[in-house]
């Protein structure tokens, strides 16, 4: 990498025919840094500007067009000029030094506005919605280090007349000033929020959908009083979903999904989206599915969608056969880098309707195939022009269109067409062929274009002893010593996606000789050449947390030295969820989770409290497991520190020793729109709950739904006992409850709806074990065997007295009505376990028997086997319970009660 030495300035007066050179100061050597036109009065020039003699930068200003300039020295070093949107001698100037500077006569007298500004978050007033023109918004950052949204009149600016229009803080580099808007995002606690504000109101949150859960948000549009942004969801990670706002920017609509985007080298995002200049609410998109890239346009700002029509024929007038709806014509979406290309589409407010594009027909867009097509009427109809690709020009409100080829090798030989690309001409621009830039268009307001060329120059310094000599002398070479590599402000700890000004000195050795081999950590590797003397920071940013060594290593012909710098790089904490079951068994192994946004692997501590415990567990991993000794309700409570950044969340967990879990299973397509966050599973958990409390009528606060984390979505129903009671009703009633749910999961009964009318079925899944377990000790089981062992003996003793007495058929009436209970019992419990075996080999998913009367509770003392849900074999040990028969009067009464 090497410095500018030397930069030449060159001007046109008739039209690019001829070039004079300009010497901004006779005899001194002078680099241009950057020059601007003001905006409002292409007249007035500013050129910034160094020479090898000034340590500060210097700005020539001038307002006849460039003919002269008058050099002004500035106590800073610009980083870039704003000039004001209507009075055309106010600028500002943000520093290098993140330091926000005014003036208000063209950049002769300076005033210091703001220090610790942050770049390209700085916006003048907007006119018709700012009351004040004089007004600035900015960015700045506070002494605790954190960024806020002020405001400041340029000249009354100073730490008790700045205005702070939202009281708290906002996420580095997310303000942003346009139209009637103003958008910001801030991280709380829980999440990153995202604020708009309409027409300088207060500030409101952007409410997308519930389970949008943006990773990145890019403002699109703001025209006609309506906010267009893209919004990259959770699921993906190369495509952008498009959203439409109310008029005030608060309430945001879906209009198209998976809008293809790619990330640039330095982090810019770029996404396939284009506003059609000229005519209002028409844009392009390119839609990514499948893998497969389709180009779609909305003449209604998102409201409605078709594809690119293709032409019939090519431009050699043969058909191209391609018919939709298998074929379209499909567009590249890309933006160029130099200013003076069109890029691959071409659009121009002043000739509206008019669009040029490079793609190809078919059924996707094929990124190799670069085909020219153009249309006149916004896209309705299209024609090929060409078969490469060309950079285009409009000129005279479309009415000529200048194109020539894109390509890496030399050119004389331009095209343009006089009715709208029908037909074309070609012009020999140059005797000889030239290697082609761009294009720039004369004559017209907007047209005064100063071009240079920043070259290394000839002319060096350093390494050659520049005394007066026929021939030049070598300087003595000595290795580099004293070697450092620091960030700008001493830091050493950063935040992802945050500029990081990485600055390397040398205290003694040869400098100009000497190459400097940096390696960032992350992957960026360079060789620098006058590194040191230049004092310009490596400016570089990391994306992900972690621990990265910095290294610099110079070395030269006499030696070699090293620096080493560690940088840790944070994510500042923006949501803890803590994830524990809410029901849990007594003495079991229970698995606490804290999910955290971002993840910091190996910076993060977690803390956690159990219960009254007054000392907490420190663990780097973000889960840990424990056990309850004791029934109760128990409070759980984690923190996570990392750096300065803490978080905290608390649940409760209820610890029982009886209550039952029916293992739970949903439709497949559930898995398609599972985010995976706690508060999707919790809102999930929440509605199958009360779809089964309402079908069932079981009592909602003994249902409980655990949607379990990950794929494939599964979930645990846990049923509580009710409130203490007599145990023989509490087992009865539980045991109804478990039936009553089976019947309704396996009757197909519990569903919901997904956005888009997608409908899921929630039904009992497969498991290794029963499907009713338990979820503390084996008590509620042990009651259970030890009723059916006790009844068994009372059947089989009735049995036996009836037996020993010997007594025939016609024998005492109290004997035989003993016998025929006797009888009637023993033959009732057989019976039920040979209609348990016959139940238990019905087909999976058949609804179960019911009694013979709809609705009426089953008899008191009619047996049941307990089934596995799906499998339908019956469990080991059968379940019997049994009471006696009430009065008449009360099983009358008794069949009008719904099943619990």
């Amino acid at each position: 990498m090497g410095k500018v030495l030397e930069s030449s300035l060159w001007r046109s007066s008739d039209f690019g025919t001829s070039y004079t050179k300009l010497t901004l100061q006779p005899g001194v050597t002078t680099v241009i840094d950057n020059f601007y036109i003001c905006p409002t009065n292409k007249r007035k020039v500013v050129l910034v500007s160094s020479s090898l003699s000034d340590r500060d930068q210097s700005l020539f200003l001038s307002t006849d067009e460039g003919a002269t300039f008058q050099k002004q020295l500035i106590p800073f070093s610009v980083e870039t000029l704003i000039f004001h949107p209507k009075e055309e001698d106010k600028v500002l100037a943000y520093s290098k030094e993140s330091t926000l500077y005014v003036s208000s006569d063209l950049g002769k007298k300076w005033t210091l506005l703001r220090e610790r500004v942050t770049k390209d978050h700085v916006f003048w007033a907007v006119s018709g919605v700012d009351t004040d023109p004089d007004l600035v918004h900015m960015e700045t950052q506070d002494l605790g280090g954190g960024f806020r949204y002020v405001t400041c009149q340029i000249h009354n600016c100073s730490d008790k007349t700045l205005t702070a229009l939202f009281p708290g803080r906002i996420d580095h580099s997310s303000l942003t000033v346009q139209d009637d808007y103003i958008f910001f995002k801030a991280t709380a606690t829980n999440r990153t929020k995202y604020y708009v504000s309409y027409r300088r109101n207060e500030f409101v949150l952007m409410k997308l959908p519930k389970y949008a859960l943006p990773q990145d948000l890019q403002i699109i549009s703001t025209d006609e009083s309506q906010v267009f942004v893209a919004v990259q969801e959770w699921h993906q990670t190369d495509t952008y979903n498009l959203y439409q706002s109310d008029t005030r920017g608060v309430h945001y609509s879906l209009v198209l999904e998976d809008v293809r985007s790619s990330r640039r080298a330095e982090d810019s995002v770029l996404i396939d989206i284009l506003e059609v200049r000229g005519v209002k609410g028409v844009f392009l998109a390119n839609q990514k599915t499948n893998g497969k890239v389709v180009t779609l346009i909305t003449y209604n700002k998102g409201r409605d969608w078709d594809r690119l029509r293709p032409p019939s024929t090519d431009m050699n007038g043969k058909p191209t056969n391609c018919e939709p709806p298998d074929c379209h014509l499909h567009l590249h979406l890309r933006w160029a880098d130099n200013p003076y290309v069109s890029g691959t589409v071409h659009t121009k407010d002043t000739a509206p309707g008019l669009i040029m594009g490079a793609g190809n027909l078919g059924s996707q867009l094929v990124e190799y195939k670069e085909e020219m097509y153009i249309t006149s009427d916004c896209g309705h109809t299209w024609r090929q022009v060409f078969e490469e690709e060309h950079h285009v020009l409009y000129l005279d409100h479309g009415g000529v269109i200048a194109a020539i080829k894109d390509t890496s090798i030399p050119l004389k030989i331009l095209k343009f067409s006089v009715d709208e690309g029908l037909t074309w001409s070609t012009h020999n621009f140059t005797s000889t062929s030239v290697f082609v830039d761009g294009l720039l268009s004369e004559p017209g307001d907007e047209t005064l274009v100063m071009t240079y060329r920043k070259v290394v120059s000839n002319v060096c310094e350093g390494g050659v002893d520049p005394r007066q000599s026929p021939a030049p002398l070598q300087c003595p070479l000595t290795p580099p010593r004293g070697l450092r590599v620091s960030i700008r402000g001493d830091a050493v700890a950063v935040r992802p996606g945050e500029d990081v000004l990485f600055v390397v000195r040398q205290e003694q050795g040869d400098v100009l000789t000497t190459k400097y081999q940096v390696d960032l950590g992350d992957g960026f590797k360079a060789v620098y050449v006058n590194l040191t003397s230049t004092e310009e920071p490596i400016r570089h940013r990391y994306e992900s947390p972690g621990v990265y060594r910095v290294s610099v290593r110079a070395e030269n012909v006499a030696g070699h030295d090293e620096a080493v710098l560690f940088v840790q790089v944070n994510s500042p904490l923006q949501a803890l969820h803590l994830e524990v079951l809410p029901v849990v068994g007594l003495n079991q192994e229970v698995n606490l989770t804290a999910v955290l946004l971002p993840l910091n692997p190996n910076l993060t501590v977690f803390y956690w409290w159990i219960g009254h415990s007054l000392q907490p567990l420190l663990s780097l991993e973000n889960s840990v497991t424990t056990r309850f000794a004791d029934t109760g309700d128990v409070r759980v409570t984690v923190q996570a520190a990392c750096g300065n950044s803490v978080l905290q969340d608390s649940k409760v967990v209820r610890v029982l020793d009886q209550f039952q879990v029916v293992p739970l299973r949903f439709s497949t397509d559930l898995d398609v729109h599972n985010p995976n966050t706690p508060e999707w599973r919790e809102d999930v958990g929440l509605v199958v709950t009360r779809l089964l409390s309402k079908e069932t009528s079981v009592p909602e606060e003994l249902l409980v739904t655990v949607v379990k984390p990950g794929l494939p979505t599964v979930a645990d129903l846990n049923v509580l006992l009710p409130p203490p009671g007599p145990a023989r009703k509490r087992n009865l009633t539980s045991d109804k409850r478990l039936m009553a749910i089976q019947q309704v999961l396996k009757a197909q009964k519990i569903s919901f709806l997904l956005r888009g009318g997608v409908r899921i079925l929630v039904a009992m899944r497969d498991t290794d074990t029963d499907s009713q377990r338990l979820g503390g000790g084996g008590g509620y089981w042990a009651v259970a065997v030890l009723v059916v062992i006790g009844l068994f003996a009372v059947g089989v003793f009735i049995l036996y007295k009836f037996k020993r007495q010997g007594h025939p058929a016609g024998g005492s009436g109290r004997s035989g009505v003993r016998s025929g209970i006797g009888q009637r019992l023993s033959s009732r419990i057989l019976d039920g376990l040979r209609r348990g075996g016959r139940e238990a080999r019905r087909a999976p998913g058949s609804e179960l028997p019911r009694s013979r009367e709809a609705g009426r509770r089953p008899a008191a003392h009619s047996p049941r086997t307990i089934v596995h849900p799906t499998s339908c074999l019956p469990t080991s040990q059968p379940y019997l319970t049994w009471r006696e028969a009430p009065p008449v009067s009360q099983m009358r009464r008794s069949r009008l009660r719904e099943v619990m």
